[in-house]
């Protein structure tokens, strides 16, 4: 499967409009896949996409949002 090739350990994801939709999808797979990821988009949701990314804050994938 092609998840299992996917390593973004490392690497940064810049995603706009990732507060919902395809973006937000988008977001939540580099972090997943363990990329830190920046999520900018004029809907504050994008604050959503980060609680969701960020289970912990002690462990795991970093998310941020920007509301612009």
């Amino acid at each position: 499967m092609v998840d299992d090739h996917l390593d973004f350990s490392g690497k940064v994801a810049l995603v706009t409009g990732g507060s919902t939709g395809i973006g937000r999808a988008a977001a939540l797979a580099f972090a997943k896949h363990g990329a830190k990821v920046v999520v900018g988009d004029i809907n504050d949701a994008g604050a959503d996409t980060r609680r969701t990314a960020n289970p912990s804050r002690r462990r795991g994938p970093f998310c941020a949002h920007e509301c612009c």
